[in-house]
């Protein structure tokens, strides 16, 4: 669940319940006519995703080389490609081109990608001669006509033109973190990273054309301005600009300087930065003498970027503050704490309402009022930020950008619609879990419930938030999904999450059976963690029946994948010990072969997508196979693994490396264990200890006594990236052998599991792994706890089709995956009813107390 909510808005486009593809947009009414426009004999059409691709009769395109980008504003999009589609198709030049104006807003948002955005028309020159040829030729074609500033590219002269050296066709290598990234090759055969970057870059190895020295010289002398301002840091990227905190070089004060790029960062209906950046400087003028809102100092142009200087307001976000304070994150909160929170809450709510009807008294409706738009001062005054989508109170037109979980509905407008939006942060204050609330709104009653059940708040506080979203929305009901879990009933409940699962298939489709995570895109469709392997293993565990079609499905898919990985979570190896469960024995042995012959590259450590997952794979084949070789190459991944842990320059094992089950030295700390049980050498127990030690190390024991691993700035207690899947292999260790501080380290994680709230449902980063970790660990006097974690997964569950199901990453839309969604949950729940003693494939997480559990 790696991706930013700017990543993920792109997949949120096409469907308003599951995450799909930019590229199944619904744009057939604004495709551009370039796209079906007759072509010369033995020319080709085709599409890949947004683009349209128009290639001539008997072409050979070198791998890579010097390509050419063509820039244009959302209003001259398709003039521009219908221009360049002629000319390409006169000289005989194979190009692409976005197939409609709703893919040029997609892709030239606000949250688009900054290396790739701006990008209309790409041309592919078959050779530096043709490339020289072309450029001049097609910048005059363009004279008049602007457009994006494309940031990975060098400009050519004063035109819409652009150029960047890389892959014509595609070529991947494996990163660090063991997903796929662009590639091209170095003179002697390497693949190295193909740098897609928010800035112009050349190979070390190519030389720059002749005809682009010019304007690479202007590129490197800059335009000679510039600002009066010495940026200390950047606060925000967005594709429309940047917001940086900076330094007046007269006065020496902090201020904000907020940047716009012309024709970048598109909002729905194609307004771009610039003019958002003049319309906040407007608003701004309007609230001026508000104590609410920072002072405008000031607007500046400088080359083709805007920047407006606003006063530098000291103090936190919203957003930090309430996760820093938030008294459900911690385990077995005080009641004093919660009252004291409470106290802290209301009292910042009333400030952000009188401040709200202080906007409203100057005639302004703030349209964009959530958490990381509100500065808490140091004295706790409030002010509000960031008015770029504000609007008078009259206007009717719904904003154009919205944030998640923080939208009015589109039938509200002026004051009404940010008291709406004032009422959906007072809920989230006490249970952040927006955008949940967009899935289904009967929610907003039922999570109502929740806060009134856990905090000590002022009479009538939750009827009255009820009341407000009901004068909207009208009724909204009972959840009937969150009923479910207050008397749990195993049987009814996993009827219902299959239900769920199977009401989401499309074995019709090639590129997914089951709704997802996005990232199933970039892994085929079929990987356990985010594909139909996870879920057709959680079926089968939880003792559902699997149709033939999804198991055929499967083989399908992982028989045409022209790219696949390795892994076991997000590989051909997983994929096999999925088809060996489901009784497909000749087809998981034949993954398997092909899973092995991918080895050479690998060289991430952990489970996930790793050294530690395949070697747990060959072990499981060996034991069931008894094939000699399987268990050769196990002891050689083994013997690999201990090098790099023994090697303080290790490129594997790196000092800022990821932790935890998945990726970390815990997954690989688990398969030393396992080659212990397998060859019974107490070398792989050292081996073992030392990777737990070092993953400890990571870690840090909190004020409340929780231990968590630490990644980047996060503390994380989550069974597959933080130390609940942690403390499961070191009870699995002291279960072989004694260590000091191990214990207390469990101990640690477990009571750091008390704690009530968490973000997400899911099994690896969320609260079905917490209750897979209590379970597994077996200790009876934790089983209530498990019960009471089994109860709240009311605050996420929903319903899709009349049954149960879960939101996936960052709660944006609904997923059916093992790692994100709802076969995450149905295996954590087979663990806790005693259904099943695992939650991946070929991962043992048993420990001996859950052991002795059950075999009483």
């Amino acid at each position: 669940m790696k991706e930013t909510i700017p990543q993920l808005v792109a997949y949120c486009q096409a469907d308003p319940l599951f995450f799909e593809p930019v590229w199944r947009i619904p744009d057939d009414d604004n495709r551009f006519p370039a796209g079906s426009r007759p072509l010369p004999a033995g020319w080709r059409r085709g599409e890949s995703e947004l683009w349209v691709v128009l290639l001539p009769p008997d072409l050979a395109l070198p791998e890579q080389g010097w390509k050419i980008h063509v820039s244009a504003t959302d209003a001259d999009a398709a003039a521009v490609c219908d221009l360049v589609a002629g000319f390409c198709l006169e000289r005989g030049i194979a190009v692409k081109f976005l197939r409609s104006r709703m893919a040029v807003r997609l892709m030239n948002n606000k949250y688009a990608d900054r290396g790739s955005s701006g990008k209309l028309v790409t041309l592919y020159p078959v050779d530096e001669e043709q490339f020289a040829e072309v450029l001049p030729a097609l910048a005059e074609l363009l004279r008049g006509y602007t457009g994006p500033y494309i940031l990975s590219d060098l400009r050519y002269e004063d035109s819409p033109v652009y150029v960047r050296y890389g892959a014509f066709q595609p070529m991947t290598y494996t990163k660090s973190d063991g997903s796929l990234g662009y590639a091209i090759r170095t003179p002697d055969g390497r693949l190295v990273p193909d740098q897609r970057t928010p800035a112009f870059t050349v190979p070390e190895w190519v030389t720059l054309p002749e005809v682009l020295r010019g304007s690479y010289e202007k590129h490197t002398a800059g335009d000679g301005e510039e600002l009066p301002y010495q940026i200390e840091r950047a606060l925000h990227f967005s594709n429309g600009g940047g917001v940086y905190l900076a330094r007046d070089a007269a006065s020496g004060g902090y201020v904000v300087l907020l940047e716009a790029r012309p024709h970048a960062g598109l909002d729905a209906g194609g307004v771009d930065a610039v003019a958002r950046l003049a319309h906040e400087r407007d608003i701004l003028e309007r609230l001026s003498g508000l104590d609410c809102v920072p002072r405008l100092l000031g607007h500046k142009v400088i080359w083709e970027h805007h920047f407006l200087v606003e006063e530098y307001i000291e103090g936190k976000t919203l957003l930090d503050e309430v996760f820093e304070r938030y008294p459900l994150a911690t385990p077995d909160p005080a009641p004093e704490t919660l009252a004291a929170y409470t106290r802290w809450a209301i009292d910042i709510l009333a400030k952000v309402d009188h401040a709200l009807m202080s906007i409203h008294a100057r005639g302004v409706r703030i349209a964009d009022l959530h958490p990381e738009n509100i500065i808490v001062r140091p004295d706790g005054r409030v002010a509000l930020i960031d008015f770029e989508i504000a609007s008078d109170l009259t206007d009717t037109r719904p904003p154009g950008l919205a944030a998640a979980g923080f939208a009015a509905p589109k039938e509200l407008s002026g004051r009404a619609a940010d008291n709406y939006v004032l009422n959906c942060l007072r809920q989230w204050m006490f249970l952040p879990i927006s955008p949940l609330q967009d899935r289904d709104p009967v929610k907003l009653a039922s999570l109502t419930d929740v806060i009134t059940g856990h905090f000590p708040l002022p009479p009538g506080f939750g009827a009255r938030m009820v009341r407000n979203f009901e004068a909207v929305r009208g009724p909204l009901g009972e959840d009937a999904a969150a009923r479910m879990f207050a008397e749990p009933d195993w049987p009814a409940i996993r009827d219902s999450i299959a239900a769920g699962i199977t009401a989401g298939a499309t074995p019709d489709r090639k590129d997914r059976l089951f709704p997802g995570d996005p990232q199933q895109f970039a892994t085929g469709g079929f990987t356990v963690a985010n594909g139909a392997a996870g879920v057709l293993w959680a079926l089968r565990q939880a003792g559902v029946p699997v149709p033939e079609e999804y198991v055929d499905w499967l083989v399908t898919a992982v028989r045409r994948a022209p790219d696949p990985r390795p892994g076991l979570l997000n590989g051909l190896h997983g994929v096999a010990a999925t088809l060996e469960s489901l009784g497909r024995r000749d087809d998981a042995l034949d993954v398997l072969d092909r899973a092995r012959k991918l080895h050479d590259g690998l060289e991430v450590p952990g489970l996930h997508g790793g050294l530690a997952g395949a070697g747990l794979n060959l072990l499981h084949f060996f034991a069931i196979t008894g094939d000699e070789d399987l268990r050769a190459e196990a002891v050689r991944i083994a013997d690999r693994l201990a090098r790099e842990l023994g090697d303080d320059g290790s490129r594997v094992f790196r000092p800022d490396g990821r932790v935890g089950l998945q990726h970390g030295l815990t997954g690989v700390a688990s398969y030393f264990l396992r080659m212990h049980d397998v060859t019974g050498e107490s070398g792989y127990l050292d081996l073992a200890r030392t990777a737990l030690r070092r993953e400890i190390g990571r870690g840090q024991t909190l004020p409340d006594g929780g231990f968590c691993l630490l990644d980047s700035n996060r503390y994380l207690l989550y069974l597959g990236t933080g130390s609940g899947g942690l403390a499961l292999v070191l009870s699995q260790y002291l279960g072989r052998r004694e260590e000091p501080g191990f214990a207390d380290v469990v101990g640690g994680v477990r009571r750091a599991l008390r704690a009530p709230f968490t973000r997400h449902p899911a099994l690896l980063e969320g609260r079905a792994g917490t209750i897979a970790t209590l379970r597994l660990m077996g200790l009876p006097e934790d089983r209530p706890l498990v019960d009471e974690h089994v109860r709240r997964l009311s605050w996420h569950a929903l319903s899709y089709e009349g049954h149960l199901a879960f939101p996936g990453n960052q709660l944006m839309r609904l997923s059916m995956d093992l790692e994100t969604g709802s076969a995450g949950v149905l295996a954590a729940l087979s663990v806790a009813f005693d259904q099943s003693a695992s939650v991946m494939p070929v991962l043992d997480l048993r420990t001996p107390a859950f052991e002795t559990t059950e075999r009483k």
